[in-house]
């Protein structure tokens, strides 16, 4: 990474004088990343802690067992009161060599870890351009790293303006999404805040995002390409929705993907508004799509952590195109 563009991006998290950051690095195997961000720090002034999560540390802790991440473990880290995730691999990737009877033992370790880094006041999760990332999303690495250094590359107070902007185009609690011919889908947010995310969320950024009423949308979206995770990309997909929950599609895989899941993950939890002018939309399911400017996202389930009320644990976003008024 350029250390210039991790300038901009420190300056976008808005940390203060008065804030300890605690730096989680999630390491595919080298430094490299974390050395840059200490010695942005550093150059501000800003105090800060590190955990490097290498996959030997995440194999031995996951073996020790969660009863370990209790008060002893994080006291060192008590006075931070900002949390950095550094992501050369998602957190929740169980690391090369774990024994898979280990499993259960790590995913409880990760949930220990998350309770205490969710506990913050801002959390911030950076998905770095990396060789396992890359692979993940299904792409040269090369290619990636270019993409996702000039979505980070941008000019963050005009993003956050732009998104302030765009939430104050909306002078109605119903918006309407109208998508193919004549496709409507109604959304009530009353009482529902807009949250901008332009750099104190998530990197990449680029989107507002509210948690619509869990009842209160009504009425069918097209999708002229439907990518479902670990499924595939479906045409000409009409998605029924009534008194908030998915009832229905003209999709048969769409449908019984949707019939695998928890409880709460019919639910519409979320509409997003892509609003990164410098992310060039794929179609392909990545994660920089729902950024996209022109773009815009429906997430089933989970809202909980964003001014809704659902508590599912599942959370999806389907990205797509279309008018909002």
């Amino acid at each position: 990474m350029n250390q210039n563009i991790i300038e901009k991006m420190v300056n976008a998290m808005k940390i203060t004088g008065d804030d300890t950051v605690l730096l989680n690095y999630w390491s595919e195997g080298d430094d490299s990343d974390l050395k840059l961000f200490e010695s942005v720090f550093s150059d501000k002034g800003v105090k800060y802690k590190t955990i490097d999560f290498t996959e030997e540390y995440l194999i031995q802790l996951a073996q020790n067992g969660a009863e370990n991440i209790n008060d002893n473990f994080f006291n060192p880290y008590k006075e931070c009161t900002v949390v950095v995730d550094i992501l050369q691999r998602p957190a929740g990737m169980p690391p090369r060599g774990l024994d898979k009877e280990k499993y259960p033992a790590f995913a409880e370790v990760l949930r220990a870890l998350f309770s205490f880094m969710s506990s913050h006041d801002k959390l911030i999760q950076i998905t770095m351009p990396s060789q396992t990332n890359a692979a993940l999303a299904g792409e040269n690495f090369e290619e990636y790293k270019v993409k996702m250094e000039n979505a980070f590359n941008v000019d963050y107070e005009a993003l956050a303006a732009d998104c302030k902007k765009k939430i104050d185009s909306f002078n109605t609690n119903k918006i309407t999404i109208r998508t193919g011919e004549d496709c409507t889908l109604v959304m009530d947010v009353t009482g529902r805040e807009w949250i901008i995310d332009a750099g104190e969320g998530a990197f990449p950024c680029g989107e507002i995002y509210i948690a619509p009423l869990e009842d209160k949308t009504s009425g069918t979206v097209f999708y002229k390409n439907l990518f479902i995770e670990d499924v595939g990309v479906f045409d000409d997909v009409i998605i029924t929705v009534k008194d908030g929950r998915v009832t229905d599609s003209n999709c048969t895989a769409f449908n019984e993907f949707l019939s695998g899941q928890e409880e709460g993950a019919r639910v519409v939890g979320e509409l997003g508004i892509g609003m990164n002018p410098a992310v060039t939309y794929s179609g392909k399911g990545a994660s920089l799509d729902e950024d996209a400017l022109g773009t815009f996202h429906i997430g089933l389930g989970m809202n909980y952590l964003f001014g809704g009320t659902n508590k599912t644990r599942f959370h999806m976003d389907f990205v797509n195109f279309g008018e909002i008024l």
